[in-house]
C-alpha cells in the first residue's frame, strides 16, 4: 500500500457491516460500508476489518484490504419511520440479528501494518470494543463514530438513543479523539433536554466532537469554540449513511492536512443522499467541483499544523 494525495497511510476501520430492512425490503448497510465509499471516492485505499455472516455483501470493500471476521449472522436492523404532522419522519430501529461477538485488536491481521489513522464505528453497544482499540493504537489520530455507544437495545430488539452520554462514551474522548454523532444520537441531551454541561465535558475532553445535523450540513466543536459546516444542495434520494460518509470524508480530508476538508466532506455527502443505498461516489475531481474547492484551495499543510485540524 503506497500513499497517496488525500490522506496519509495506513488508514485502518473497524466496524460490523449489516443488513437495514425498510418496509421489508432488505439493502446492504452498516456503517462501514458508508465509510469505505468516501474512502474510495477520496483516492484512500484503507485497511477495513468488519465482522459479517456468510450472507453478507461486501461489495463496497472492492477498493480495500479487507479482513473478515466471520459471525453466525449478519447483523440486522430493522428500521420503521413515523409519519404524520406530530412526528417528523422519526426513524424507530430493531436489531433482528445480533452477533454479539465485538471487533477486537486480536482480530487485526499481524501484517497489517500500525495505524496512523483509525476509524472506529460501533453500531450497538457491543459490537466493538474501542477501549481495547485505543490501547492498541497509542499516536494514532481517531475518529469513533460513536453512535452504538449512545443506544441500548432492549431483550425484543429495540433500539433507544439514551438521554445523556455514556461512560462508553466519554471514557475514549482524549486530546487525539474525534466523536462523530448525528442530532439524532444526541437529541435527548441538547441545551434545553438535559444540563448542557454534558456537552461541555464530552467537548472538553475530546479533540473535537462532529455532530451532523442532516440537511443542514454539521457542528464542529472544540475546546476552543465551534463553528457549521452547511450542507451542500442535493436532491435527495437516500439520506441513509450520509452522516456516516460526512464524518469519515471529514476526518481522513483533515488527517491529510485538506485546507477545505468541511466543504470536501459536505460535497460527499450532498452526493451520498443523491443515490440509493451504498452506490458508488463520484470521483474526487467531480467532489471538488461541486465544493467549489480550487487547485490552489487543495495544498497540504506542515504536519504539525494538520494535526491540530482545520474543518472549513
Amino acid at each position: 500500500m503506497t500513499e497517496n494525495s488525500a490522506a496519509p497511510d495506513p488508514v485502518i476501520i473497524v466496524w460490523a457491516v449489516t443488513w437495514d430492512v425498510v418496509l421489508g425490503d432488505r439493502a446492504p448497510g452498516g456503517t462501514a460500508t458508508y465509510a469505505a465509499r468516501a474512502a474510495t471516492a477520496l483516492g484512500v485505499r484503507a485497511y477495513v476489518l468488519v465482522a459479517a455472516g456468510a450472507d453478507a455483501d461486501l461489495s463496497a470493500f472492492a477498493e480495500h484490504e479487507l479482513a473478515v471476521v466471520r459471525v453466525e449472522q449478519t447483523m440486522t436492523l430493522e428500521h420503521r419511520f413515523d409519519v404524520g404532522p406530530l412526528r417528523s419522519g422519526r426513524r424507530r430501529q430493531r436489531a433482528l440479528a445480533h452477533p454479539r461477538r465485538p471487533l477486537h485488536p486480536s482480530d487485526l491481521p499481524a501484517h497489517w501494518p500500525e495505524p496512523r489513522t483509525l476509524i472506529l464505528g460501533p453500531l450497538l453497544p457491543d459490537d466493538v470494543d474501542v477501549a481495547a482499540f485505543l490501547d492498541r493504537a497509542p499516536g494514532a489520530e481517531i475518529a469513533l463514530l460513536a453512535q452504538g455507544l449512545q443506544r441500548a437495545v432492549a431483550p425484543d430488539g429495540a433500539i433507544a438513543e439514551l438521554d445523556g452520554p455514556t461512560a462508553a462514551l466519554l471514557d475514549p474522548a482524549r486530546p487525539e479523539v474525534t466523536i462523530c454523532l448525528s442530532e439524532e444520537e444526541a437529541a435527548r441531551w441538547e441545551p434545553g433536554h438535559s444540563d448542557s454541561g454534558d456537552w461541555n465535558a464530552l467537548v472538553a475532553r475530546s479533540r473535537c466532537v462532529v455532530v451532523t445535523r442532516e440537511a443542514l450540513g454539521a457542528e464542529i466543536r472544540t475546546p476552543a469554540g465551534s463553528h457549521f459546516v452547511p450542507a451542500l444542495p442535493a436532491r435527495v434520494v437516500d439520506a441513509t449513511g450520509a452522516g456516516d460518509v460526512f464524518a469519515t470524508a471529514l476526518i481522513l480530508a483533515v488527517r491529510a492536512g485538506e485546507e477545505v476538508a468541511g466543504r470536501l466532506a459536505a460535497a460527499c455527502g450532498a452526493a451520498c443522499v443523491e443515490r440509493r443505498g451504498v452506490a458508488p461516489l463520484p470521483a474526487r475531481a467531480e467532489l471538488e467541483a461541486r465544493a467549489g474547492i480550487t487547485p490552489d484551495s487543495l495544498r497540504r499543510r506542515a504536519q504539525q499544523e494538520s494535526a491540530q485540524g482545520n474543518y472549513s
